[in-house]
């Protein structure tokens, strides 16, 4: 998984951002899985960032909902 940043985010249609966020949350689950099985993520700071990209994604859904 690539860093996107937070202007790439903004220039994204909503389909992308769409399919992005499926793509991150299928990612979560099969860390989450990881970690029931290990105890541990194999890579902590990959497992924050996928959840924080995954709220911005949310955010920016939000806020492009509450324009309408």
């Amino acid at each position: 998984m690539a860093i996107i940043r937070l202007d790439e985010l903004k220039e994204m249609s909503r389909d992308a951002l769409e399919s992005k966020l499926l793509e991150l949350e299928g990612e979560i689950a099969r860390e989450r899985g990881l970690v029931k099985a290990t105890g541990k993520p194999a890579n902590s700071g990959k497992y924050r960032e996928m959840r924080k990209l995954v709220a911005r994604i949310k955010t920016i859904l939000g806020q492009r909902g509450a324009g309408k």
